[in-house]
């Protein structure tokens, strides 16, 4: 999934962040859907018709919704405050507050989690299929467990690869920062760019132009964005305003 960041404030031409179409709870922390997340029926086109863009839609928003949940039911476990969800367009982002206790340990765990969730959740609907437990389910039925696999198992694979701001540069330099913290920013950015700029290349060579352009986009958003609004460690156990997530500004943090 993608980050916040440029993103977001893109996201806000014609349509204020706070533009949602729908707000609720999941286990005590708020989740905000926003009015771009529609944009997500537009890339069915082409692929579903009729209903079955409805399925794609619904799947993909759940495979984000698990995703985003991974991210903040760990930081939430680790002590993290303030925590919220938010989807949008291609994606979404957890938004908390780091206190003094969530190290770079810690964070990695919360990169790496929502991820997790959305493979181990793909996994068992592939698990499911073989073992013939999933046999003459409706046809639309079939396009939103199809739809959910890839959302969430192929997309959280990809999620993981070291290119900020996916999952996996935070991963890298939380990784890092475990060993080199002053030096760890700067070395994620380095791989970042490289894992981008082959990336992009392997695309090409594929013939997947929208995935490279994508790709390309992502890269150059983590080049820019850097780390500024991703949660820090607060010196006090209360942390003061600057740690915690603004709604008007969406984090480059890992969703």
């Amino acid at each position: 999934m993608l980050g916040g960041g440029p993103l977001g404030r893109l996201l806000r031409v014609g349509c204020p962040y706070r533009c949602r179409v729908l707000k609720f709870p999941l286990f005590g922390v708020p989740v905000s859907v926003h009015f771009s997340f529609l944009l997500v029926a537009f890339f069915g086109l082409g692929t579903y018709q009729g209903w079955e863009i409805a399925a794609w839609t619904g799947a993909v928003f759940v495979a984000v919704l698990l995703h985003e949940s991974g991210h903040a039911f760990t930081a939430r476990a680790f002590g993290g405050t303030s925590v919220s969800i938010t989807l949008f367009a291609l994606g979404g982002f957890t938004s908390w507050a780091a206190t003094r206790d969530v190290g770079p340990g810690r964070r990695f765990l919360i990169s790496a989690a929502g991820s997790a969730v959305g493979i181990v959740a793909g996994l068992a609907v592939i698990g499911l299929g073989r073992a013939g437990a999933l046999d003459n389910l409706p046809d639309l039925v079939i396009t939103f467990l199809e739809s959910f696999v890839w959302a969430g198992l192929v997309w959280g694979v990809l999620n993981w690869v070291p290119i900020l701001p996916l999952d996996g540069g935070h991963m890298l330099q939380h990784g890092l920062e475990m060993f080199t913290p002053t030096k760890a920013a700067g070395i994620a950015r380095v791989v970042s760019v490289i894992a981008g700029v082959v990336a992009v290349a392997a695309a090409f060579y594929y013939g997947q132009r929208f995935l490279a352009i994508f790709v390309g986009l992502i890269t150059l958003m983590g080049l820019r964005s850097g780390n500024a609004a991703e949660p820090r460690p607060a010196p006090a156990a209360e942390p003061p305003a600057a740690d915690v997530q603004s709604e008007e500004e969406p984090p480059a943090f890992p969703i």
